[in-house]
């Protein structure tokens, strides 16, 4: 029965499917993780205050001491064992770390909160812990958790009736769980976690940035964090400039291991594993860190001196602090601003068939390319769908997963990567460097000539057009040449020429090689 109940705490906690088999090669790599000296960190289950005989999980050390967690429990505690005679329930708890690594006891969340017809799970807060962000899950009628996000703010009578987060972040027909939002200076992410359409494969992590309350299309972290397997339970240090994750696919001891990647949004660098003791052969996830960097917490099932170490059926949170005087944190070296810029170039940027303003033979337009990114990632299923027309069977569905693979990292990427040039380019100005860029506008030899210069130059003005607005119009008087500082050199070649015959596939408006010729490319001039 106990294995009954891991498997339900296991799908709650990560709606994750059984890893996968594992390689003679990945077998022996596993030995030698397990072989080597473990790191110089002491782990602790916390006392049975907070864990109880089920499972807890998604803790949080906020800096006044309180702690956060959210725990799985059963409404007779003392006969676990009666699963399918048991109410369930899962909910958010508070309590607070008191001197000595004591805690008080903890105090369910009110139920405008903890919704006992839902399963009320994981979460985060912002900044200054008045927004909480958190996941509510239902039964499907066939028996499957279905997860969606929700929000809530603390005004001066406690929280407010939370509110389900948009379309875009809750897609239909796919589960969103697992948040963790992250406010710097220079923007405002939401990661999260999804097995929504066209992600590299089971869980994957996204993330959405967030302007002015409202969340952009979210993007796919990419293809060196996601793998085929599940990704899960995202934790994002500014400090370091690193994400925190586990995995069931990339390499690790056994079970879910934790994971880093320094990078940001859709650039990361080599996933590492944190290794002993962090992960064992059983699942660990939900790692977060405290903000002295040197502490914090993280849940496993693994088997611990309070239970038989037989019985791994329910997750606990465990503290860990290393106990060395130099924590080893990797902080990324300071970049001069001129790094900074060159390290995004050179972006490209796609576009919809025809887009902006179709049929038109202006060289501008009035809109701006954010909107016109956030329509084409509507259009992903439609795209998808037209890809291979006339095609069957296995050359289809290889089109088709082409093209999806094309939408998921080409087009996301060039948005995020923008994205980061704009502040960049931002902090270069503001300090007073001189920036020089050039625009080159493409479209794809469907049309002629004459046309396809005017279209690209359109492209390339939806882009000045997300300039003028973007930041606050912050770059306005450099545009205009109010100021000086910023150079843009337009170049509207038309379209791309190709030294290859193209397949029948790809000389349609939904083929791949149409899809990549449609672009503008920022580079350095």
């Amino acid at each position: 029965m106990k294995q009954t109940l891991l498997l339900i705490l296991t799908l709650l906690t990560t709606l994750a499917m059984q890893a996968q088999p594992l390689t003679d090669a990945q077998r022996r790599a596993q030995q030698r993780y397990i072989a080597q000296d473990t790191l110089p960190v002491a782990i602790e289950r916390l006392p049975s205050r907070i864990n109880s005989h089920f499972s807890e999980y998604a803790s949080h050390l906020a800096p006044d001491s309180s702690f956060y967690f959210t725990s799985m429990r059963a409404d007779m505690e003392e006969d676990y064992d009666r699963f399918f005679e048991t109410s369930w329930y899962c909910y958010l708890y508070q309590s607070r770390l008191l001197p000595e690594d004591r805690y008080e006891k903890p105090e369910a969340f009110p139920p405008i909160i903890n919704n006992p017809k839902m399963f009320n799970s994981n979460f985060c807060f912002n900044a200054q812990h008045d927004r909480l962000i958190f996941t509510r899950c239902t039964k499907s009628g066939d028996g499957e958790l279905q997860c969606s996000l929700w929000q809530s703010e603390l005004g001066k009578k406690g929280w407010a009736k939370p509110k389900l987060l948009p379309k875009a972040i809750n897609a239909p027909n796919s589960s969103n769980m697992q948040p963790c939002l992250v406010e710097n200076e220079k923007y405002t992410a939401l990661y999260f976690v999804s097995n929504r359409e066209h992600g590299a494969g089971g869980l994957d992590i996204w993330y959405s940035i967030v302007k002015d309350g409202d969340y952009n299309a979210p993007i796919n972290a990419g293809r060196v964090i996601n793998t085929e397997g599940n990704e899960v339970t995202p934790f994002y240090c500014p400090d370091e400039e690193r994400l925190y994750f586990s995995s069931d696919e990339h390499l690790g001891i056994g079970g879910y291991d934790i994971f880093y990647s320094s990078g940001a949004l859709s650039q990361w660098g080599e996933v590492t594993n944190m290794g002993v003791p962090f992960n064992s052969t059983y699942h660990d996830y939900y790692y977060t860190m405290n903000p002295d960097l040197r502490s914090g917490y993280l849940s496993s099932n693994r088997p611990n001196n309070y239970t038989d170490e037989r019985d791994t059926c329910c997750n606990d949170l465990y503290h860990f602090v290393w106990i060395e005087d130099t924590v080893p944190v990797e902080r990324k070296p300071d970049t001069t601003l001129a790094e900074k810029i060159a390290s995004v170039l050179p972006i490209t940027l796609y576009f919809q068939n025809d887009y902006p303003d179709p049929r038109s033979t202006s060289d501008t337009t009035d809109v701006h390319y954010a909107m016109l990114y956030r329509q084409y990632v509507e259009e992903i299923n439609h795209y998808v769908e037209e890809a291979g027309e006339g095609l069957t069977g296995d050359t289809l569905q290889q089109v088709r997963k082409e093209i999806a693979a094309f939408m998921r990292d080409s087009v996301a990427t060039g948005y995020a990567r923008l994205v980061l040039l704009t502040q960049y380019l931002k902090e270069a100005l503001d300090h007073g460097d001189t920036v020089a860029v050039k625009i080159s506008g493409y479209a794809s030899p469907l049309h002629h000539s004459d046309y396809n210069r005017h279209l690209s130059s359109r492209r390339i003005a939806s882009l000045l057009n997300y300039l003028h607005q973007v930041e606050g119009g912050f770059f306005e008087p450099y545009l205009n040449g109010q100021k000086a500082g910023l150079n843009i050199t337009t170049d509207p070649q038309g379209a791309v020429l190709h030294s290859f015959s193209t397949s029948a596939s790809s000389e349609t408006v939904f083929g791949l090689q149409a899809a990549k010729d449609r672009k503008i490319v920022i580079s350095e001039q």
